[in-house]
């Protein structure tokens, strides 16, 4: 009986004891890891909840995207158009610079033979006299046997539909030689037909015949025009 008051008095120690030392304890913090953690799996939580808000709030700008892509497709279509538009005209002016080149080339090779045949020494001119055909045409040749070039001019009517004229080269032995087919604006015009004959030819005289048009290999149509070398 006289232990057990000594006995509740050093269980009372005791415990005394442990209390102060839980208080003598220092504060202890959770690691900052932990503590990242423990706020990652907050907002995890959070995101998770309000994700299809998020979601939805993304389509504005798909919309956005294409309001700026159509208008600029239709714009690349009008800047293609325009593009081949101007191709083409430029082929076209192309073209016709090409044509006038080609016009004014040979206008030059017309003109410069026409000077050579007239300015050579050995040139001859013979005089177109009319038949009962057509008597009151004339006409005039020039002819350079050793160019084997010649140009003449003619005063005609018009001749009937779907004729022209043509004039022959006739040498002395053999088959009349073409020079070529006219119509009578040609000499009204001031331009003198210029055609190339055999060269060295002996010409005994030179006609002009109506022919159809594009003209023939050999005459078949009424003399208008005969004159002798």
């Amino acid at each position: 009986m006289d232990s057990c008051p000594e006995c509740a008095r050093k269980l009372a120690e005791a415990r005394g004891r442990i209390a102060l030392l839980s208080l003598a304890a220092p504060e202890q913090n959770p690691p900052t890891v932990v503590k990242q953690r423990l706020l990652e799996k907050v907002r995890a939580e959070k995101s998770s909840t309000i994700a299809p808000a998020r979601v939805r709030e993304t389509r504005p700008p798909a919309r956005w995207w294409n309001t700026i892509w159509a208008p600029a497709a239709l714009a690349l279509a009008f800047a293609t158009v325009f593009l081949w538009i101007s191709d083409r005209g430029l082929d076209q002016q192309l073209q016709q610079i090409r044509q006038t080149t080609q016009t004014y080339q040979e206008q030059t090779q017309h003109a410069q033979a026409l000077v050579n045949v007239l300015a050579a020494q050995d040139t001859v001119t013979v005089k177109l006299d009319a038949t009962p055909a057509m008597p009151k045409a004339w006409g005039y040749v020039k002819y350079n046997p050793r160019m084997g070039m010649m140009c003449y001019t003619a005063d005609l009517p018009e001749p009937p539909p779907d004729k022209v004229y043509q004039m022959w080269a006739v040498p002395v032995t053999g088959n009349p030689v073409s020079a070529g087919v006219f119509m009578p604006a040609a000499a009204h015009n001031g331009q003198m037909p210029v055609a190339k004959v055999p060269t060295g030819m002996d010409c005994k005289w030179f006609c002009v015949t109506v022919e159809p048009k594009g003209g023939k290999s050999a005459p078949t149509g009424p003399k208008v025009l005969v004159g002798t070398l």
